[in-house]
């Protein structure tokens, strides 16, 4: 290749350095909570995050159940109300975020290492003696109608929604992203403290700490602060995973400059022999700056500004996703170069330097990763959420190096078929539908206004 522009050459890569990833004690009270801490970092902070596992309900009506409990928690204790709480925290440099999902309650804080078993008292007072007055459920109900409202509108949650429907179904939690207005406005203060009595127990709690602690004093400040939260019902994961769904679903956007893409499929999940060769596989097709879709339709074509392909995991169940908003003019040749890099992934060797190119990316995340609290403490949790042994991480740079071009070509055949993915897009139906459809890879559209 020419240099044109006196650009210097590309530099040789080096080989990789050992690296051995931070491991962690853990421990468990008598009441089943379980507790994760490694020390990691030079900052003298503590990162504290409290992982409450639910099964996420079969209901209709309880969708963003979750949601609304997580709002309601920052109303204060029944010790301390919302802003004497706020001050409590901020007293000693942190604040408390709680947040919900179908799938579990987070309450995460950052503080200096000095006001650790301080933090831990507040953390404790937050799940064991929350408040749920009354006067705040017509304000919290009110916040979530907004989200509500402005999810709707927004054209990533349309197609998003359409995707989940296709391979999860109706009858699913997963494949209901988005609740009914009515069945919010009957959510109430009781159902909410029901909801956290029931669900928040101590058996389905995971403690993480990380930063710079004295390991002693944790395990006296953790037994001290939630030695006194109750066990509950125990659970396991029986929700089915999702199926394959040859489909092409278009939601109208009339006017739309864009459109929005949402095309995949089911594949393997964490802990499979195949997930880490997918890793590499995703980020080679569409999951990096630097990956074929990515230079595509992007670098190349000038079709979009932000092209990504993902891999999403839940128990025992794995998607892989290609997203994109692309100009409403250039819907279908986007499609078709998107397929296109599929395919050729699927029936072409990949270069040994392309290979080894991307190797060295996802290593190089991975390290990074792995050195930095939050993330480390992220991949633990990952770990735990999938049932997976702290020894996959320490095997993952060998596993990454061990990928061959014959391996990614195998995984591409047997998992990113076009011919078993789900393509959900919100669009202008008018101007796109008639080239949607001499795409010949696409099955036949189905068109929702």
């Amino acid at each position: 290749m020419t240099n044109d522009m006196n650009l210097p050459l590309k530099p040789t890569l080096g080989p990789i350095r050992p690296f051995t990833p931070t491991g962690r004690k853990r421990f468990s009270l008598d009441n089943g909570m379980q507790v994760s801490m490694f020390e990691l970092g030079s900052a003298p902070l503590v990162y504290l995050r409290l992982v409450i596992q639910a099964q996420p309900s079969t209901d209709a009506r309880l969708s963003w159940i979750e949601k609304y409990v997580a709002e309601y928690m920052g109303e204060g204790t029944t010790d301390l109300d919302a802003d004497l709480f706020a001050e409590a925290f901020a007293a000693i440099g942190g604040q408390l975020h709680i947040s919900g999902d179908d799938t579990s309650t987070n309450f995460s804080a950052t503080v200096p290492s000095e006001f650790m078993t301080e933090a831990l008292n507040l953390v404790a007072m937050a799940v064991l003696k929350p408040e749920f007055p009354v006067s705040e459920a017509e304000r919290l109900q009110s916040n979530l109608l907004r989200e509500l409202d402005l999810s709707k509108d927004q054209p990533q949650v349309n197609a998003a929604e359409g995707f989940r429907k296709a391979l999860y179904g109706l009858n699913h939690p997963f494949g209901r992203l988005l609740p009914s207005r009515d069945n919010l406005l009957e959510f109430t203060a009781d159902i909410a403290a029901s909801y956290s009595k029931t669900h928040h127990v101590a058996n389905s709690a995971h403690l993480y700490i990380s930063g710079q602690f004295d390991q002693r004093l944790v395990e006296e400040a953790v037994e001290k602060s939630f030695r006194n939260w109750s066990q509950g019902d125990s659970f396991s994961n029986t929700l089915p995973a999702a199926s394959p769904s040859y489909a092409t679903f278009l939601f109208d956007r009339p006017e739309a400059e864009q459109s929005t893409i949402y095309w995949g499929l089911p594949i393997s999940h964490p802990g499979a022999t195949s997930w880490i060769g997918l890793e590499v596989l995703n980020a080679l097709l569409g999951g990096s700056f630097h990956s074929r879709i990515t230079l595509n339709i992007r670098e190349d074509k000038g079709y979009t500004y932000s092209p990504r392909s993902m891999m999403t995991a839940r128990s025992r169940d794995g998607i892989w996703l290609q997203v994109a908003d692309v100009t409403t003019d250039v819907t279908a040749l986007a499609l078709g170069e998107i397929f296109k890099e599929i395919m050729s992934i699927r029936e072409t060797l990949v270069t040994r330097d392309e290979l080894e190119a991307i190797k060295q990316y996802m290593i190089g995340s991975f390290v990074r990763e792995m050195s930095e609290p939050g993330s480390r403490m992220g991949h633990f949790m990952f770990s735990d959420r999938h049932n997976l042994s702290d020894s996959e991480d320490s095997l993952y740079i060998d596993r990454v190096q061990a990928i061959t071009p014959e391996d990614l070509r195998m995984l591409a055949e047997e998992f990113i078929d076009p011919t078993r993915m789900t393509l959900s897009i919100v669009g202008d139906a008018g101007k796109i539908k008639d080239e949607l459809k001499e795409l010949q890879m696409l099955a036949p559209i189905e068109i929702d206004v």
